[in-house]
């Protein structure tokens, strides 16, 4: 069945995007802390500290337990999808982690926010989870500029890039197995 004709609640929409925001600001985090070059662990703390500004904004969306209208907070994502970030957390190698989050994590979630832009409807009143979709997808899409100058410098060899290519070819499968970063529930 197509995305596009199932219909998910607004509230799972942003707790699913602000849990895995999070869970890749823990990444990014992680590997920033372990970074072995000094110019990665800035771009990796940098895009965190982007992560973490969007994170809270997205805090801000999600319904209390009981809302005004009794409705539930919804669940955060599926343990799978926490068990392949987990795994992917523990990826060895700087300029490895670097490849998997520039090219891989971050336009996963970049995929995300377009969805929801794309949901939105122009003559819709200003929707604040889309205005903060635009503005995480603003960050990301330069954080990956910034972070692809950095690892075209530092793949230098073709056992760099095989290095690389089999790190991100590892979280891709991850990702997949787990059914996306934020799988589609059915209703």
């Amino acid at each position: 069945m197509s995305q596009d004709l199932v219909t998910i609640k607004p509230s799972q929409v942003t707790v699913d995007l602000h849990w895995v925001s999070a869970r890749i600001f823990d990444v990014l985090s992680h590997w920033a802390g372990e970074a072995e070059n000094p110019t990665v662990a800035v771009s990796m703390a940098t895009t965190s500290r982007h992560l973490s500004w969007h994170v809270s904004d997205l805090a801000e969306l999600i319904p209390e337990p009981e809302g005004d209208d009794g409705e539930e907070a919804p669940d955060p994502l599926h343990p799978a999808v926490a068990d392949a970030l987990d795994a992917i957390q523990e990826i060895p190698g700087t300029v490895e982690r670097l490849g998997v989050a520039h090219r891989v994590l971050l336009p996963r979630l970049a995929v995300e926010c377009v969805k929801i832009e794309r949901g939105s409807k122009p003559d819709d009143e200003p929707d604040p989870l889309v205005e903060i979709a635009r503005a995480l997808l603003g960050d990301l899409r330069r954080d990956r500029d910034d972070g692809e100058v950095i690892l075209a410098s530092l793949i230098i060899d073709i056992a760099t890039v095989q290095r690389v290519g089999e790190r991100m070819l590892e979280a891709e499968r991850r990702i997949v197995e787990a059914g996306g970063l934020v799988p589609i529930t059915l209703p």
